[in-house]
């Protein structure tokens, strides 16, 4: 990219933004607050990552956004002597909203915004602004835009930057696991993007999406669609007719063929667990479903059945469809109600389940149930870790690489869990990759909303992969699987299976 590059123009016509610095960069529109377009209040952040790609590079400090007036955005800041007038400086304001955007403001609550000390450590932690180095790409940015959402200085229903910097956020929560100061910046994007929806309302994209996952006999019928037309070889006929973003969902489209979830009974089980069926992983992913039950059955654990589960609205509450997320999450506390201890293999569900807490606060009639609820939500490498210290999975000649999921690693903290597991199969190698706890860009549809950002992290994330030169990738997340399998399909490697951390476990018992 060479030097920070100057912005052309000032608010471009049709984007009228309130108490902003406009521009465009590389014919993207760019928009800061003051606040923002100050790097003296930004201290440089020190480098956090261990190894691997990131790796800050000569003339970095330089980089940045450059508005019209010279000033950088991002990179290039001050040295450490401008700290102190940084943290004063920086934090949000509470300023009285206008009565534009008052519609916005009663909606998101901003609860948290305030312990951001400004400090960086979540830039280096942040995918994209590894991808783009522009302040507004990083937590730190977005928090701002937040903090100008709420006090009325961004009417979001003008600002079509504004919405376009915070959707381009993977939640990923990378920044949550480094942040100092405890901000719940997973709980703000999503009370953010809430407004946003009731402002501006969903994409048709994510309209369509999040209608088809919510109703399980919906997928259950693409499910067996796709499988005839993979059988009769129609699928591949009409891919050529397709256009690029359609040809891109296909590609994307969960595997079909795979056998569905078949329950294992016990003869005397010893204790027993409900398990979380969800969406996708019902519809494409069952025989991980059967897996799990195996290796449970085989510990004396039986899967009681839980009729009226449905999907846990992970997907729904990230986009801003907060009033569904809200009914699907009633639902499943309802199903759930009678359950000891609920299990998920899908990091993602898992880490949206043990938030339930916190979407329903502030219904009296919910709140605690909700809360009961969430304690009692395991992921399944975390109850396996527990209850099994001194089990002997067998053996299963096989070396792979670990890929951490963002919502089980950040969301919930468990990285030693699934490795401790791989380690109890004799024979296995585990080779870690580096960056394993990167995104992999799939972060729910992302990687169909997002496709540029979300093909950026993908390709250094394969990278990796081969590096390590695995026969399997093995992760407990089903949009890494999907991702990360479409990823070695465009290099040619569809020798490396991608396989659930259960799978593993599962086939090693079946070997002995």
């Amino acid at each position: 990219m060479g030097g920070p590059r100057r912005l052309a123009g000032g608010h471009p016509a049709g984007d009228r933004v309130r108490g902003l610095r406009c521009g465009r960069l590389s014919g993207e529109l760019h928009c800061v607050p003051p606040e923002i377009d100050r790097p003296r209040h930004f201290p440089q952040s020190p480098r956090i990552r261990r190894g691997g790609r990131w790796r800050r590079r000569a003339g970095a400090g330089q980089r940045g956004l450059q508005t019209r007036r010279g000033r950088r955005v991002g990179g290039g800041a001050r040295p450490a002597w401008h700290r102190s007038r940084a943290q004063g400086a920086l934090r949000p304001a509470r300023r009285a909203r206008t009565r534009a955007n008052a519609r916005v403001s009663t909606v998101f609550d901003t609860t948290g915004l305030e312990r951001c000390i400004h400090c960086g450590l979540c830039l280096e932690a942040c995918p994209t602004y590894q991808i783009t180095h522009l302040e507004t790409e990083s937590p730190r940015g977005r928090l701002h835009l937040m903090g100008a959402i709420a006090d009325g200085r961004i009417d979001v229903r003008a600002s079509d930057a504004t919405v376009v910097h915070l959707d381009r956020c993977l939640a990923c929560r990378a920044c949550e696991a480094v942040c100092p100061s405890g901000v719940p910046y997973g709980r703000l994007i999503e009370e953010t993007r809430a407004g946003i929806a009731q402002a501006r309302g969903t994409t048709p994209l994510g309209r369509v999406l999040l209608w088809s996952v919510s109703r399980p006999w919906l997928l259950r019928a693409m499910a067996a669609l796709l499988s005839v037309s993979d059988r009769t070889g129609l699928r591949r006929l009409v891919r050529r007719f397709l256009s690029p973003g359609l040809r891109r969902l296909d590609a994307l489209a969960p595997p079909v063929g795979r056998p569905a979830y078949r329950p294992v009974r016990v003869a005397s089980p010893r204790s027993s667990v409900a398990l979380v069926l969800g969406c996708v992983m019902r519809a494409s992913y069952g025989d991980v479903h059967t897996a799990t039950a195996r290796v449970l059955a085989h510990l004396g654990t039986e899967v009681i059945d839980t009729p009226g589960q449905t999907c846990c609205g992970a997907l729904h509450a990230h986009a801003g469809d907060k009033a569904e997320a809200v009914r699907l999450a009633k639902q499943n506390i309802a199903a759930f109600e009678r359950a000891e201890v609920v299990l998920v293999n899908a990091a993602g569900c898992g880490a949206h389940l043990k938030s339930y807490a916190h979407l329903l606060e502030d219904r009296p009639n919910w709140a605690e149930r909700a809360s009961g609820l969430a304690s009692r939500v395991r992921d399944v490498s975390e109850y396996l870790a527990a209850t099994s210290a001194d089990e002997d999975f067998g053996e299963l000649p096989i070396r792979v690489t670990y890929q951490d999921p963002c919502h089980l690693a950040h969301a919930q903290g468990i990285r030693a869990q699934p490795r401790a597991l791989l380690s109890r199969v004799r024979g296995l190698e585990l080779v870690e990759m580096a960056d394993a706890d990167v995104c992999c860009g799939s972060a729910g549809y992302y990687n169909l909303a997002q496709p540029e950002y979300a093909d950026r992290l993908l390709e250094p994330k394969i990278d990796a992969i081969l590096a390590t030169r695995p026969n399997a990738v093995v992760t407990a997340n089903p949009g890494c699987m999907l991702q990360i399998a479409a990823g070695l399909r465009t290099r040619g490697r569809t020798d490396v299976p991608v396989l659930h951390v259960v799978e593993v476990l599962d086939r090693a018992l079946l070997a002995r």
